[in-house]
């Protein structure tokens, strides 16, 4: 007579039990109602972020913007002050900091590119130069702040002065004063292979970064040019922005970038929506607020981006 296989091997029927018992669990614990990870973008949950700021109210207001808007989708994020780009972009990729928050142009000529005067082309120049530093670079935001040459009313009409390239022939009389690194940077001075207007200024002083200092230095004439930033910086009415006739500045569009280290769907996700809400408009009323009324950088994000549903 055949043995009943479950007599035979008891080890069946207890195996048989034991999936049947796990099967049923799961199928009571699954629901139409999704798990709570799934409301977390992947890769946010825990990951840090070293956000670095450059040294003035523009690009501070922006690495906040991009920070806070991480640390609300779970990010663990926390901030280091640098300096100019040519330190911050040196510090991202040597691993010093995951992020920051940057100006598309001004990039692209310190990595020797060559910007022009359209957003999205210059941003693919930029993608290219950056991608060889293991390091990734934002679409465009439209917000636009790039440098601009400043005189008085006085001065303007004492030289005939109303372009960039007006100052050409009487650069030789007058004093110049601007952030430290300008003569560096063909967005500004440069050298004379490298700067479009071949202004050489008889005397040059290096001042602040769109601040303050050179503010206060064009209003009681201790310089009579000054670099001062078109979206970021206080500008006096007394003030007069010289054109830009050929065209030297470029689509200094802000945006953020990172290594691609730190590099994951979630952080993308943040920082495009918060480049699809960032305007000039907006960029110009926050700057401001943090260069002349001297408000927090961490409080003004965090208001607009409350107002925008970013947090």
């Amino acid at each position: 007579m055949r043995r009943n296989p479950r007599q035979r091997y008891p080890g069946l029927a207890l195996g048989a039990m034991l999936i049947s018992l796990a099967l049923a669990l799961a199928a009571c614990g699954s629901s139409s109602k999704p798990s709570s990870t799934t409301t977390t973008p992947t890769g946010a949950a825990g990951a840090k972020i070293v956000v670095g700021q450059k040294d003035f109210a523009g690009a501070q207001l922006l690495s906040q913007l991009y920070g806070q808007a991480l640390a609300a989708k779970g990010f663990k994020v926390s901030y280091k002050n640098l300096g100019p780009t040519e330190v911050t972009y040196a510090a991202l990729k040597n691993g010093q900091i995951d992020l920051y928050g940057e100006y598309q142009g001004t990039l692209l000529v310190s990595l020797k590119g060559t910007p022009t005067g359209d957003a999205a082309t210059t941003n693919a120049a930029l993608q290219a130069k950056v991608s060889a530093d293991s390091v990734k670079a934002s679409s465009a935001s439209t917000a636009l702040d790039v440098n601009g040459f400043y005189v008085t009313k006085a001065t303007a009409a004492k030289y005939n002065l109303t372009k960039v390239s007006d100052l050409t022939a009487v650069a030789s009389q007058l004093t110049f004063g601007g952030p430290p690194e300008c003569q560096q940077r063909p967005l500004c001075l440069g050298t004379t292979e490298q700067q479009l207007y071949n202004l050489k200024f008889k005397t040059v002083k290096k001042l602040d970064t769109g601040g303050p200092i050179t503010n206060k230095a064009l209003k009681d004439g201790s310089i009579d040019v000054g670099l001062l930033f078109t979206g970021s910086s206080v500008i006096d009415a007394d003030f007069v922005l010289l054109t830009d006739d050929k065209g030297l500045q470029p689509a200094d569009n802000a945006i953020a970038v990172w290594r691609d280290a730190a590099d994951s769907p979630a952080l993308d996700a943040v920082i495009n929506a918060v480049n699809a809400k960032l305007d000039t408009a907006a960029y110009n009323e926050m700057a401001l607020k943090i260069f002349n009324d001297k408000q927090d950088p961490s409080a003004v994000a965090a208001d607009w981006l409350s107002k925008n549903g970013l947090t």
